[in-house]
């Protein structure tokens, strides 16, 4: 039987040993995962990393692969997880009683006087303050552990954000280096074949030079968006945590059309504060500190207490036995530190509260108005400018088949078709990494990718070689409506109805995006020898056998086929050019030939038409 007065110190033993608590089996990474599961980050469970990784690279990578290889492979997320081990060992050592004071003391006894025993003292004593406060020490470490799990989990929630920004980042960035690198090709060629033109003396050296300008700018920006997209990969590399050696992985290249449908911004604003697990973990810090901060105030006299039981054998041998108590007197100390740091905390942790919401407001509704803008940036491409420039290099072709306009102004319509679609590309690129950015702001996916997209043009398809009169129709665009080729709505949404080129076999000069440049229509009168211009550096799928005009025919036969075109433009330019006098020799004629042979002359210079 225990005796009466070791029954409160006995007592103060028991409740502290049922008031502890025990580390988090999982240190609270089964929270984690629970809560960004709910807002849309459903994270991957894994046993080998290693395997998962190699298998998620050895396919095209997509956007959610992407966001699973970082959310297990990324230091930076690892770090901000064992953070939690932190936390859990703060609730841990909050809910246990602090450990009792042993205390002995022996003192020898006078032997001249007889007393030969000597003094012993025992003493055992506990912090009667922790005990007291051990209750409201349990509720904020509880708080806080739970704040560091929603800090962790909007980590893991900004993580994937910025893994999906840098998936569409790469993306676009290879699919824009494609379109500079098939543009830049084309230049060069446009360029070597303006050497030849030269070498003919076709040209003057200005042309030659221009030429050759507008290839090395067409080089410098294909080398630059090559650049862009080799750093844009190594971005995305890291964030999933992957060494350098691991980069050479391959993207599912294809960006979507923007979608149909944006939500409201009244409604991201609301899910935005609801859904923010930043703001509620700043939420809760904040009412803990709250709560400890009235603690405080109300204990500020109480600094140390300790209740404990002390064992005496006297000199004669007698046992004294009786409980003991020691009292911090707050003489000189009344804890106002105490008192002013708690306030502290508080105020600077409000303070900080205010101003996350404040900018959750504001980059929701900065975001959202990106992501607007940016889908009209991306539809104006889309149903405007691409279907235009796409009308112009199907008229400049058909104006060159007529040999009203010479080669280099149809490669240059060519270039600046190409710069729309790359300009198309970079909207398209930038409006799917603001919806990230926005998602970001909003704290989990937004309501609105639940909507089906259609898949964007595709680089790859966009410079392949094209035939019967540069049909586009191999990359449609999802949406894009054609009519307004040629200044008037028409019921097909391909710009080259109604005057489609005869397809020809290419040949092997490798000028992208120029085959199916077919002008055989033309049919030389087999009358006169025929003097190709073309003959010995011939352009895939671009024939141009010239009508032949001696000196004192009337007309060539191209004039007979001027009321016969379906275009009113191209008729009014080929009734114009066949009705006037044949001018002097110019070097820069509509297709300039090869040198001539001896003793021949160069070809009849043309008046210059605007269309």
């Amino acid at each position: 039987m225990v005796p009466r007065h070791l029954l409160f110190p006995v007592s103060l033993l028991f409740l502290g040993i049922a008031g502890c608590a025990s580390v988090p089996a999982d240190g609270g990474r089964g929270d984690v995962a629970r809560l960004t599961a709910e807002h849309g980050r459903v994270p991957p469970h894994v046993t080998d990393a290693k395997s998962f990784t190699a298998q998620a690279l050895s396919t095209p990578l997509s956007a959610d692969t992407a966001v699973q290889l970082a959310l297990i492979n990324n230091p930076e997320l690892r770090k901000q997880a064992a953070a939690l081990g932190f936390a859990a060992a703060d609730l841990y050592d909050a809910g246990r009683l602090a450990n009792p004071t042993f205390s002995l003391t022996r003192l020898a006894g006078d032997s001249s006087a007889g007393a030969n025993v000597p003094q012993l003292t025992l003493g055992i004593a506990f912090n009667f303050v922790n005990l007291l406060f051990l209750p409201a020490n349990s509720r904020f470490a509880h708080a806080q552990f739970e704040a560091a799990k929603l800090e962790v989990s909007a980590a893991t929630l900004d993580l994937a954000a910025e893994v999906e920004t840098a998936w569409y980042e790469a993306v676009g960035a290879e699919q824009l280096a494609q379109m500079r690198e098939a543009a830049a090709k084309a230049q060069r060629a446009s360029a070597d074949l303006a050497k030849r033109y030269f070498d003919a003396g076709n040209i003057n050296a200005r042309e030659l030079a221009m030429e050759r300008a507008s290839a090395s700018q067409a080089v410098l920006a294909s080398l630059s968006a090559r650049a862009d997209a080799v750093e844009a990969h190594s971005t995305l590399n890291r964030l999933m945590g992957l060494p350098a050696a691991q980069s050479n992985w391959t993207l599912d290249a294809r960006l979507a059309e923007p979608l149909p449908q944006e939500d409201d911004l009244q409604g991201l604003q609301r899910l935005a504060l609801d859904s923010r697990l930043d703001v509620a973990s700043l939420r809760q810090r904040s009412q803990a500190i709250a709560s400890r901060f009235g603690l405080t105030r109300h204990t500020r006299f109480i600094n140390s207490l300790e209740i404990g039981v002390e064992r005496e054998r006297d000199f004669d041998g007698a046992l004294d036995v009786g409980p003991t108590l020691s009292l911090e007197l707050p003489l000189f100390n009344w804890g106002g530190g105490r008192l002013a740091a708690a306030q502290a905390a508080l105020d600077q942790v409000e303070a900080e509260l205010d101003g996350r919401v404040l900018d959750v407001s504001n980059d929701v509704a900065r975001e959202a108005a990106k992501v607007q803008a940016l889908r009209q940036l991306a539809q104006e491409y889309r149903d405007v400018l691409v279907p235009q420039r796409e009308a112009v290099a199907a008229r400049m072709q058909e104006e060159q088949n007529y040999m009203l306009i010479g080669v280099f102004e149809v490669l240059a319509a060519k270039q600046q078709e190409y710069e729309a679609y790359a300009g198309y590309i970079d909207a398209v690129r930038d409006y799917w990494a603001s919806r990230s950015a926005l998602a970001r702001a909003v704290g989990r996916r937004l309501p609105s990718s639940e909507q089906a997209a259609e898949p964007t043009i595709d680089a790859s398809q966009i410079v392949a070689p094209k035939r019967s009169g540069m049909d586009h129709s191999a990359h449609s665009m999802g949406g894009m409506d054609h009519s307004q080729h040629g200044g008037s709505p028409k019921p097909s949404s391909d710009p080259h109805a109604g005057h489609a080129m005869p397809d020809r076999a290419p040949s092997s000069s490798g000028m992208e995006g120029m085959e199916g440049m077919d002008h055989s229509q033309h049919k030389t009168p087999s009358s006169a020898p025929v003097t190709d211009p073309h003959a010995g550096h011939s352009m895939p799928g671009m024939h141009h056998p010239i009508p032949d005009a001696a000196p004192g025919d009337e007309a060539p036969a191209a004039c007979k086929q001027a009321t016969a075109h379906p275009d009113d433009t191209v008729n009014q330019a080929l009734t114009q050019k066949c009705g006037e006098a044949p001018p002097a020799a110019d070097p820069h004629a509509g297709h300039a030939a090869t040198p001539s042979a001896p003793g021949t002359s160069p070809p009849a210079k043309e008046p210059s038409h605007e269309h």
